[in-house]
């Protein structure tokens, strides 16, 4: 059983971006420091202002990075699932957390104490060729999260936001609540709610208990303006578990 712990472990690092590519040796020696942790819905990873302790990589799940307000309100920087990282800009730079991390779903995680990881970079061009790349992915997608709230209006947010969390499936399927939706689109619930009957009743998505299914993928692509759904978590303004 151990052994197949490992070999999952091993596995999943292998598949996320700031690993790929890596060496056996160095994988194995990065699966000898990584303990799995089953994270229930809502708990906290870390506060802002925590000194980062680890790396976590995503096995399952789904992951909520935010900036909490004197209001209340949450600021998303990120939502992601596996086999992405969370946490690295403050390994990496060695100063506080910029943001909370907050369980959306139950996940399963793999935390690597920081000093070897940071280690391994200083070692490994490969390595640090990937985490440039990293850090380079969210200056682009919170600058295309800036354009969008800029150009796009909430409706076309909203049908973006549907393309890039949805599940690959017979239809893609979007599992999350619409309070959820509306903190990734930046609107209020009350708002996205009314959008997604539009576009139900243009027969391009249907709604049911607790998911959507994209059932004409083409249409919403084009109506958001973007040339292919992007399958990956994105960012946005706030988080929230409540549907």
């Amino acid at each position: 059983m151990a052994d197949d712990s490992a070999r999952m472990i091993t596995a999943t690092l292998a598949r996320s971006p700031i690993f790929r590519g890596l060496p056996p040796e160095s994988l194995a020696e990065l699966t000898s420091q990584a303990t799995p942790f089953t994270v229930p819905v809502g708990s906290i990873l870390w506060e802002q202002g925590d000194d980062p302790l680890d790396l976590v990589v995503i096995q399952s799940g789904l992951l909520c990075e935010f900036q909490p307000s004197r209001s209340g309100r949450r600021s998303v920087l990120h939502l992601k699932g596996p086999p992405h990282v969370v946490g690295d800009i403050a390994v990496f730079d060695r100063r506080p957390h910029l943001a909370s991390v907050e369980a959306l779903r139950e996940s399963v995680i793999l935390a690597i104490p920081a000093e070897p990881v940071v280690t391994l970079a200083a070692s490994s061009m490969l390595l640090t060729h990937n985490v440039v790349l990293q850090f380079a992915a969210h200056v682009r997608t919170l600058a295309e999260q800036r354009a969008d709230l800029m150009i796009l209006d909430l409706a076309r947010r909203v049908a973006k936001a549907l393309l890039r969390m949805a599940r690959p499936s017979d239809p893609m399927t979007v599992d999350i609540g619409v309070t959820v939706l509306a903190n990734l689109a930046g609107g209020a619930r009350q708002s996205v709610s009314a959008v997604l009957s539009r576009l139900e009743r243009r027969g391009w998505l249907v709604l049911e208990p607790g998911r959507i299914l994209l059932v004409d993928v083409p249409a919403l692509n084009r109506y958001a303006g973007v040339a292919q759904a992007v399958r990956e978590p994105l960012p946005s303004a706030r988080c929230s578990r409540e549907d």
